[in-house]
């Protein structure tokens, strides 16, 4: 089983959030037009490039692990690349819609790939981490600590928000439990620190125009 049918459809993968998570961000990419260029970056086996497709053929995904890339299937449809998340082969502005899910707390300089994505991205960034200060994953450490899952940061939103001038923060949602009805239900009444995700969606600011 690859990584991402382990997350979306196992039911070890839905117990942690994934699916989850997973609505989330497809609510974000049925936003998308025919015109748009999307970007997944980090896309792994390219699970929502596919998704994109459905709403624009200009699809992009990016990922540093060839075998993942290797494992698209309909990989002719979508453009791909193997490259760092910190360093894209992308020109600056090149997409309206910049997807980043489950990858920054992977990289040596978080802050780098955070860079990336405003260079590269001139509308939307949806980003989402794991919040490993949060009960849940310290607790779910002491069986899978943070190495063994590849993770290098233990990162909150206010470390993502405080790198976004510039930005508008348009979204901030935490996922608290699997259920997608639970977490309506919840809603902000819980804290970041029980929390298992942030999601978290980023608008560009518009430069006003100078009046004459």
């Amino acid at each position: 089983m690859n990584e991402q049918k382990f997350y979306y459809s196992s039911l070890r993968g839905r117990l942690l959030g994934s699916k989850a998570r997973e609505h989330l961000i497809l609510k974000e990419i049925e936003s998308l037009s025919k015109k748009d260029f999307f970007a997944d970056i980090g896309c792994a086996q390219g699970h929502y490039l596919k998704k994109a497709f459905e709403k624009t053929p200009n699809v992009f995904g990016l990922d540093f692990d060839f075998k993942k890339l290797g494992q698209i299937t309909d990989s002719k449809r979508f453009e791909l690349v193997n490259a760092s998340a910190e360093e894209t082969p992308f020109a600056s502005n090149s997409f309206d819609f910049v997807l980043c899910s489950e990858v920054l707390e992977h990289l040596p300089s978080w802050k780098k790939g955070l860079a990336e994505l405003k260079r590269i991205c001139r509308k939307k960034i949806v980003v989402t981490i794991p919040l490993e200060k949060s009960l849940f994953w310290r607790n779910f450490s002491k069986f899978a600590p943070m190495p063994t899952r590849g993770h290098l940061h233990r990162l909150e939103s206010k470390d993502i928000e405080s790198e976004m001038p510039g930005w508008i923060l348009e979204k901030k949602i935490f996922v608290h439990t699997p259920s997608r009805h639970l977490n309506g239900l919840l809603g902000k009444r819980v804290s970041e620190k029980k929390a298992m995700y942030s999601f978290l969606v980023f608008k560009k600011k518009q430069k006003s125009r100078s009046k004459k």
